[in-house]
């Protein structure tokens, strides 16, 4: 059977490091030739801390914009490309119930859990650091929260899931990447290669994270990850990663094999 092309990792200028129209990314989405794209822009979140703003995430004021549109472009190219209202979040215990009250008003199509922070954010000193190294707890702590977070069933799949910049003792890596790929799999979650971390280097995606996905049997989606309507262009890139994966073992899900879980939503 012919596979679906999609992604369901796409930002809009709305979350302040991202640039074009969301017009912009529907037509390069379609001249690229992919057929499913899915907006999901990082959410916002609501801190009881009110000193502290999240800079990089859209504000609360700009949802129901964002939401109508996303559902407009949806009707206008609905013979061209299947379009899907989403949201990129992280987890936090605290601020969970706050954000699931807001977003179910917006009737979403899923949103995807993509964890910067552990705890909740406001009470932590510095934003993940990309390039910055994280010690054992941290870890530890970042896998749990993760896990915590998919088993609330809202979900549809976990993006970069080895964003964590780790660079301990291999066998505390090795322990806490298998309990979280074995989780996932349990949960059938498919675990995201993200695009723009291949793309700009960086330290994800991790190739020890990938050879324990491989060996827990894990399944996989290649997120785009799009802060650029021309980075939907980018099916060569695509071919790289989807080659990268193959590599591994690790079987990527069509788009009928996903489960968007918006019934939770």
């Amino acid at each position: 059977m012919e596979k679906t092309t999609y992604n369901l990792h796409t930002h809009t200028k709305r979350c302040n490091h991202a640039e074009g129209e969301d017009r912009e990314y529907v037509e390069a989405a379609i001249a690229a030739g992919i057929e499913v794209l899915g907006f999901s822009d990082h959410c916002p979140q609501f801190f009881p801390n009110t000193d502290y703003y999240s800079y990089f995430r859209m504000r609360p004021d700009l949802a129901q914009e964002y939401a109508e549109s996303v559902r407009a472009l949806q009707k206008e190219y609905a013979a061209d490309i299947k379009i899907l209202l989403g949201f990129e979040t992280e987890y936090y215990p605290g601020t969970f119930d706050a954000l699931m009250e807001f977003v179910r008003p917006l009737h979403l199509d899923y949103m995807i859990m993509g964890q910067h922070f552990i705890a909740d954010e406001h009470d932590e000193n510095k934003y993940y650091d990309a390039f910055g190294n994280r010690g054992e707890v941290y870890l530890e702590h970042y896998v749990k929260q993760v896990k915590e977070g998919l088993d609330k069933g809202v979900f549809t799949y976990l993006a970069h899931p080895d964003n964590v910049y780790f660079h301990g003792p291999e066998h505390v890596y090795r322990k806490q990447m298998v309990s979280l790929c074995e989780f996932a799999k349990e949960r059938n979650i498919p675990l995201e290669f993200n695009m723009l971390g291949y793309v700009n280097h960086r330290n994800y995606p991790d190739e020890r994270f990938w050879k324990i996905a491989a060996s827990v049997g894990n399944r996989a989606v290649i997120g785009y990850d799009a802060h650029l309507p021309k980075a939907l262009l980018r099916g060569d890139v695509f071919d790289e990663c989807q080659a990268v994966l193959n590599r591994y073992g690790i079987q990527t899900m069509n788009f009928e094999e996903i489960v968007l879980r918006n019934e939770k939503l």
